[in-house]
């Protein structure tokens, strides 16, 4: 058996009280009939509401959305848009607005239509009536809009269901007129300002080029851009021939003196007279190579042709060393060339930054003419067009179908009204039953009941239905199918046989308030001991309102306690054995209004010892903490003390207040007897198995 707690346990926080969904499912099953009652009730309210609602016809108008832009002059067409797009959701919101209702009731006079409204209203009136006669959706997957009026004759319904339709489509051609209207507008403002800021921009340009003769500015550049590059190509060249000529005088000042070195130099090489005298040189000496092969060396021919080959091979020699000088005249002149190209350049590069310095703000200017020119004429094109648009007035809604006149009033919608009426009821009746049980303030587990009081739950008990239930066990003693009896073994394996080893014999039932279930569970208690052999004494303490004799014996002639305690009797005549064997019970005996006083003065003390000779377990059935006082006084004469808490009744502020009475006397509870419970609670997926399977499983 657990450990009971320091006696200031149950002064721990109440737990939350608010119910889990298993518990909720439990409170709808138990008080299921008062859900029922609600939806029946709500059914009820609907029916009626359905067979008073009056007759009306209803007729309705399409319109087909097809999106359209002529505002700006351009059409803008999408077929194939989505009819959830947000200009259609717009579309359908603005037949809610007050400017429509006003339009259709001034254009159709309803405020002094007799067959609309068969008293004299007003137009703020009529507008308001109009309101809830006139109902528009959109057609699922399309881009139609049904217009559906109600109204009790049919012509007027037909002639609301057109009128709002023309109305909403005029009034949408107005805002689009007063829009174009307002672009027409804007736009001529913006084409005079756009002109204005033209003429100052070209005023600008013009002003710069007679101030800079820029008129030509672009030819100038393009002039100064070629002769830059020629000047560039030339100083290059003169720059490449200054190299040459530098490299050549190199070479030559080491192989000064030496004819054949020097002609291995290009510049030498390639000069004129040395061309001319290499090339008279290698004719004669083919010219020799032909004469000897007809004459000999010493013929006439072959020595003159000899003779000017000396001759010229002499002057090649005193040419070649004479070239140097040259060579170093022409380098100086090269010098000179390629400081001419430099500096001409230099010019050149200085006029042509003077020109782009000069074409920036020349570009400016003219990029701003450009631009503002071209917003001018965007502006004017703009503005004939929305000229022309303003007669072409296109409205994104056209009148697909118009409103019949309806043969037949419309159905009531019977189904949904009764379906919103039944939910409804089950709501409320949900809604009363669970914050009725949350009002109460009652625990419904035996987890609530140990975290609100820190005490164990020694047994959660079963509901019985009908009158009689203890009767019926104490009859139904052979049959251990019986379910509530298992609560009872429960309750004994946990109290007496724990109890029983500390030397604990006798037992007080008590509860908080009366019909919690404190006789019945000590008849069970009682029932449950003298079946495993224990010889059980029940004695019926409950002074003021006994019932055990009556529920056991079906009888109230009985001398009992009372009359042993006022010494009328003696203890051993007034206790009668039971049809249960091993039970016994000591009566109440007679209604004592007085029995606090007796207890006191007599002593129940004397008794129980004297019962505890006889008897191997003393159960006692006490009054009601909260009624009277004999509760407490009975607890210190007992071993322990079972508070009886029924399930989803007993009031928790009641229960904690008796365990505080029993600790402040000194006499700790032993603990709780959840009585009364859910069988759902008490056997969880075995609730739905017969009470015989139940037992054997057992």
């Amino acid at each position: 058996m657990p450990n009971h707690q320091t006696p200031d346990a149950p002064q721990q926080a109440e737990a939350s009280g608010v119910p889990d969904l298993s518990q909720i499912g439990a409170i709808l099953r138990e008080r299921g009939w008062i859900v029922g009652v609600c939806a029946t009730a709500g059914l009820l309210a609907a029916g009626i509401h359905t067979k008073r609602m009056p007759v009306t016809f209803e007729s309705a108008s399409v319109l087909q959305w097809e999106p359209h832009s002529r505002v700006l002059g351009f059409d803008a067409e999408n077929a194939g848009s989505s009819s959830s797009e947000p200009g259609l959701q717009t579309i359908l919101e603005a037949f809610r607005s007050r400017a429509l209702l006003e339009r259709t009731a001034t254009d159709l006079k309803l405020y002094d239509d007799r067959s609309f409204s068969p008293v004299q209203i007003t137009l703020q009136q009529a507008q308001n009536r109009l309101s809830g006669c006139i109902e528009v959706k959109q057609r699922r997957g399309t881009q139609l809009i049904d217009i559906t009026a109600h109204h009790a004759d049919p012509a007027v319904a037909q002639k609301l269901a057109n009128g709002i339709a023309k109305a909403f489509i005029q009034l949408q051609l107005d805002l689009r007129s007063s829009g174009a209207r307002a672009v027409m507008e804007f736009l001529l403002t913006e084409a005079e300002r756009l002109k204005r800021r033209l003429q100052k921009s070209e005023e600008a340009l013009q002003t710069y080029k007679e101030t800079n003769e820029a008129a030509s500015l672009e030819d100038r550049q393009d002039t100064v851009t070629t002769t830059l590059k020629v000047q560039g190509n030339n100083l290059a060249e003169a720059r490449g021939v200054r190299i040459r000529l530098e490299s050549d005088v190199a070479d030559m000042r080491r192989f000064e003196r030496k004819p054949e070195e020097l002609l291995s130099i290009v510049s030498i090489a390639q000069h004129p007279s040395i061309v001319t005298l290499r090339s008279q040189l290698k004719e004669i000496q083919n010219r020799i190579s032909t004469l000897r092969l007809v004459y000999t060396e010493r013929h006439p021919k072959m020595i003159q042709a000899s003779t000017q080959l000396r001759d010229t091979e002499v002057s090649l020699k005193n040419a070649v060393l004479e070239i140097p000088e040259t060579l170093k005249t022409d380098l100086e002149r090269a010098h000179s060339t390629e400081r001419n190209f430099e500096a001409a350049l230099k010019d050149q590069e200085k006029q042509a930054l003077a020109l782009n310095r000069q074409s920036i703000e020349f570009k400016v200017l003219a990029r701003d003419v450009d631009t503002d020119r071209a917003l001018y004429e965007s502006i004017l094109r703009k503005l004939k067009e929305t000229d022309v648009a303003r007669g072409v007035q296109l409205s994104d809604l056209r009148l697909f179908e118009s409103a019949a006149l309806p043969d037949a009033p419309a159905p009531r919608p019977t189904i949904k009204f009764l379906a919103l009426g039944f939910f409804a009821g089950l709501m409320v009746g949900s809604a009363t039953v669970l914050g009725s049980c949350l009002m109460e303030g009652a625990w419904r587990s035996a987890e609530e009941v140990e975290a609100a009081t820190g005490l164990p739950v020694l047994s959660t008990v079963p509901r019985l239905e009908g009158r009689g239930a203890a009767f019926s066990i104490l009859q139904g003693m052979s049959d251990p199918s019986q379910p509530v009896l298992e609560a009872f073994r429960s309750l004994r394996t946990s109290l007496h046989l724990s109890a029983r080893k500390r030397g604990k014999n006798c037992f007080l039932f008590t509860s908080a308030l009366p019909n919690d279930g404190k006789s019945f569970c000590s008849i069970g208690y009682a029932v449950t001991l003298a079946r495993q052999g224990v010889r059980t004494l029940l004695i019926d303490a409950d002074l003021r309102s006994p019932s055990l004799e009556t529920t056991i014996f079906g009888s109230r002639d009985l001398r009992g306690l009372a009359d042993v305690l006022d010494g009328s009797t003696r203890l051993s005549h007034a206790i009668v054995p039971t049809s249960s064997e091993g039970l016994d019970l000591l009566p109440a005996g007679k209604v004592l209004l007085n029995a606090s006083e007796l207890l006191t003065r007599k002593g129940i003390r004397s008794i129980l010892n004297a019962a505890r000779e006889r008897y191997d377990c003393i159960v006692v059935d006490s009054a009601p903490v909260h009624s009277v006082s004999d509760a407490m006084l009975l607890a210190e004469a007992v071993d322990s003390v079972c508070l009886v808490v029924r399930y989803a009744t007993t009031p928790r502020k009641a229960a904690l207040r008796a365990i505080h009475l029993f600790q402040d006397h000194g006499t700790p509870v032993e603990g709780i007897v959840f009585n009364g419970a859910n069988p759902t609670a008490v056997y969880g997926d075995y609730a739905h198995l017969d009470p015989a399977l139940r037992a054997a499983g057992s």
